[in-house]
């Protein structure tokens, strides 16, 4: 109903563009006579549609809305042979009476884990400390940590193996835990407080070690946290979870560690895999190995999709064809298959736990291929334009649905894909096994239909609302006879240009993405004109040269991303489309003039400053709603007097920055050191900025004074020409900074320190000084995790004659990459100088991870 709600407006907004514009008399007349008998036809879908919600209210009210509660909370049982009800068994427990010999791929995970627990070295050693293991669902967590905890428990005073899941019972896990290292029985008659304090007191002079499965939200750790004393006996506790975050809330003390389960190798897939089946790792018959090798591709290292498959199999005919067959159908709509079930059910836990709005956002991704990479900028884009993100008072859309991205990630419901050093996410792609499960909730909510794929192609119960055409292995595309252009809102292509339908009649579209359509040319987008309803439009990485001037039609119109075309000037039309609100181009393409009044922009990607008149910049100045600019500041091919332009771009960067602006890139290309630029023209602070990017290839003269005034700054990429201690305590004192990229060409012979006094919200610092030498005091960047440095060895050394950096003091560190310049050093003191940074970062209690290069051969 609620589509047919939409479709009613859509139709209405259509006809209402259609009966718009210039004409004579005697065309008004005919479009008034016309504009009536559509008033009339959608006054009658209103009645009916009106009749429709009455009925559905009447129903909802009539319903016993105890029963559905009553219904739910049975949800999970099934009946017997004699026809009772009986509570199904949760399909993990077998993961903790698996044999050993069974297991594949466990043994690195579990020593490493071991490793850790037993850890006996240094004072750190004797305090409680806590691993978590986190990864997605199938992922073999509970597996590894029973494997772990049946080797080790033995070596502790008292032990036990409880499981939280998602809708815990917290009483019962608390007397289950004083059952286990107490044998005490009579426990669950108690109240939550007063087991607490029983266990608190047995555990307060005992080693324990207690393995916490299945923690789903932060509270209910937070309530068995408070039953486990913080005692000096070197006890141990390991928790299981798939949420990055909850991972996070177990691990907030010094010396605790978050390990992330990662999937199995190829080799190990196959071991399992085959061993399922023949019973032996090398018995596979070679005309099956092509096709246990694509069904390993799509079980993606997953041991639980593994396992699932392989046992399916395992009860076919060891043909080719009945392989192929099932590869065909691993879909959970399709096969009746207790493992598949199994594997159905484990996954649906993850999905169910979503808050509607995520379960929407996910379920889009079905949207594309396997295997492909969705860009996080494009992604939300169209969740924006589909209307799945909604406003909030002090966020952006963009921040939103940006919030929605990563907690899909947090929840190992997407793989995370080309990530910086700093740990931002720039792309995601979706486990085959995972699309595969959203692909059935989005075929049986006729969320998504799909045309050319044969594993993955739907057949819409209804009308379509999102419309994907996908490549299969003929090449081909047959268009589905149902297709009713009319009523699609949503449209994407991974095809040729020519396998799509025309566009002319997809009148009620929305979304429009035709990204990397090869062979699409300016014609294909003639009638764009007439897709009136539009709010995304995505034609990056094709051979469009040419927008139409049509485009001025598109009112409703909100991203255009037209980057990577060969389209280089934009036509003057774009500046009418008075809802624009990104404009996604490169910095090449030529914008028209009159853009300061498009005031709905909030986001430019990118403009060259000297392709313009000194005056365009001052028009830059008018868009008010800026939020995100990149600036494109090209030396290299300009032959004039920039200082008109320096003076216009300040006075415009300080209008936006009392406004909006909250991301700015200034890229700057110069020819040599005459080429100065600097930002002390700038007279008010942007105080709305969270990102600051300056420099690239060429630096700035110094660091502005105001940067220090920057109270929501979290990340800052600078290059500038001069480093100096007064730089560092200016940046240091930024409150809110978490990550800082700083490149110099220069540094002082005298120390540079890192005081404890700045940067106390730093989590990644990348420092880049060949000449420079520099120290960490003790308690300095007191929560920086990654740590990628480049300084010269001989400055430090030429201070007291050692090569202390201090980097021992960096106690929260994951990981560490040294860039040593031996320049000026014999090999003696660069060995020193590499063996002192070893020694620093070993002491650390995290044991992070160390990469060191040497720059420049010793002396």
């Amino acid at each position: 109903m609620t589509y047919d709600i939409e479709d009613c407006i859509d139709l209405f907004v259509h006809h209402l563009g259609s009966l718009t514009g210039k004409a004579g008399v005697i065309k008004k007349m005919a479009w008034i006579i016309k504009g009536l008998q559509l008033s009339h036809r959608i006054s009658g879908h209103i009645q009916e549609l009106k009749a429709r919600v009455m009925d559905e209210s009447d129903r909802y009210r009539r319903y016993d809305t105890m029963n559905i509660s009553s219904m739910s909370s049975e949800a999970h049982l099934h009946r017997d042979a004699s026809g009772s009800r009986t509570r199904s068994v949760d399909p993990r427990l077998s993961a903790l009476y698996t044999e050993a010999e069974r297991l594949v791929g466990i043994d690195g995970p579990k020593d490493k884990i071991i490793k850790w627990l037993m850890d006996t070295q240094g004072g750190i050693s004797q305090r409680l400390r806590t691993m978590a293991i986190v990864g997605c669902g199938g992922l073999g967590k509970t597996t590894l940590a029973n494997q772990v905890y049946l080797e080790v428990k033995n070596q502790f005073d008292c032990s036990a193996f409880v499981t939280v899941s998602q809708n815990p019972d917290v009483k019962h896990v608390l007397a289950k835990i004083l059952s286990d290292v107490s044998g005490a029985i009579g426990g669950a008659l108690a109240d939550e407080h007063h087991l607490i304090n029983k266990l608190r007191e047995y555990l307060q002079d005992k080693r324990y070690f207690l393995v916490i499965d299945d923690i789903w939200d932060a509270q209910t750790w937070r309530i068995i946290e408070c039953a486990l004393v913080k005692n000096s006996q070197g006890s141990r506790i390991v928790t299981t979870t798939r949420i990055n975050e909850i991972a996070k809330s177990c691990c907030c003390s010094y010396g605790d560690q978050v390990y992330e389960m990662k999937a199995l190798c190829a080799t190990d897939s196959k071991r399992l895999f085959f061993r399922r089946i023949f019973n032996s790792d090398e018995r596979c018959p070679p005309q099956l190995r092509e096709a246990a090798n694509n069904i390993l591709r799509k079980c993606g290292g997953l041991p639980l999709a593994i396992i699932s498959i392989s046992s399916l199999l395992a009860t076919k005919p060891k043909s080719l064809d009945q392989w192929d067959k099932v590869k065909s159908r691993i879909n959970y709509t399709q096969e009746n298959s207790p493992d598949i079930e199994t594997m159905a059910w484990v996954l649906s836990l993850s999905y169910f736990d979503l808050p509607h709005h995520l379960k929407t956002c996910l379920m889009y991704l079905s949207i594309f291929p396997e295997d492909y990479v969705i860009k996080k900028e494009r992604l939300i884009g169209r969740w924006i334009a589909e209307g799945f993100i909604h406003a909030k008072q002090g966020e952006s859309l963009y921040e939103i649905g940006e919030n929605y991205f990563n907690e899909l990630i947090n929840r190992s419901l997407l793989q995370p894909v080309d990530i910086e050093d700093d740990g931002q996410v720039h792309a995601c792609r979706v486990h085959d096994t995972i699309l595969d499960f959203v692909v059935s909730r989005s075929n049986e909510e006729n969320f998504v239909t799909m045309v050319g794929a044969s594993d993955l192609t739907s057949t819409p119960t209804g009308k379509i609302r999102r419309l994907s055409f996908h490549k299969n292995s003929e090449g081909s595309v047959t268009m589905p006879t149902y297709l009713l252009r009319s009523h699609v809102p949503s449209l994407t292509t991974f095809l040729h240009a020519g396998q799509v339908p025309p566009l002319l009649g997809f009148y009620g579209l929305r979304v429009l993405d035709l990204e990397n359509c090869s062979g699409l040319k300016n014609h294909d987008l003639k009638s764009i004109g007439r897709l009136i309803q539009l709010r995304y439009l995505n034609i990056k990485g094709t051979d469009i040269s040419d927008l139409p001037c049509q485009i001025r039609e598109l009112q409703y119109l909100e991203t255009l991303d037209i980057r990577s075309t060969h389209v280089k000037e934009l036509p003057s039309a774009i500046v009418q489309l008075q809802r624009l609100a990104h404009l996604i181009v490169d910095c090449h393409v030529k914008l028209p003039d009159g853009i300061g009044n498009m005031q709905a922009l909030e986001e430019l990607t990118g403009f060259s400053v000297f392709m313009y008149p000194s005056t365009f910049l001052q028009e830059i100045g008018k868009i008010s709603s800026l939020r995100v600019l990149r600036v494109v500041w090209n030396y290299v091919d300009f032959q004039g007097n920039a200082e008109t332009y320096k003076e216009n771009l300040a006075i415009s960067l300080t209008k936006l920055g009392t406004c909006y602006l909250e991301s700015l890139s200034l890229d700057i290309h110069g020819h040599d050191e005459e080429d100065d630029f600097s930002l002390h023209l700038w007279t008010l602070a942007p105080c709305r900025l969270r990102k600051l990017y300056i420099g690239r290839w060429h630096p700035i003269s110094r660091i502005p004074n105001w940067t220090e005034s920057l109270a929501n700054l979290q990340y800052l990429h600078i290059y500038v020409k001069r480093i100096n201690q007064e730089d560092l305590r200016m940046l240091g004192s930024i409150p809110s900074l978490l990550t800082l990229y700083l490149f110099s060409d220069e540094a002082p012979k005298e120390k540079l320190t890192i005081s404890s006094q700045g940067f106390q919200s730093l989590t990644f610092f990348k420092i880049h000084c060949y000449h420079m030498g520099l120290v960490f005091e003790a308690g300095s960047m007191a929560k920086l995790e990654y740590l990628h440095i480049l300084i010269s060895a001989f400055q430090v050394k030429s201070w007291d004659g050692s090569f202390d950096f201090g980097i021992q003091h960096l106690y929260c560190l994951t990981k560490v990459y040294a860039y040593i310049n031996c320049y000026g050093l014999t090999a003696e003191e660069a060995e020193a100088a590499v063996n002192a940074i070893m020694i620093s970062v070993d002491t650390i209690p995290n044991c992070p991870k160390l990469q060191i290069d040497r720059r420049y051969a010793p002396l």
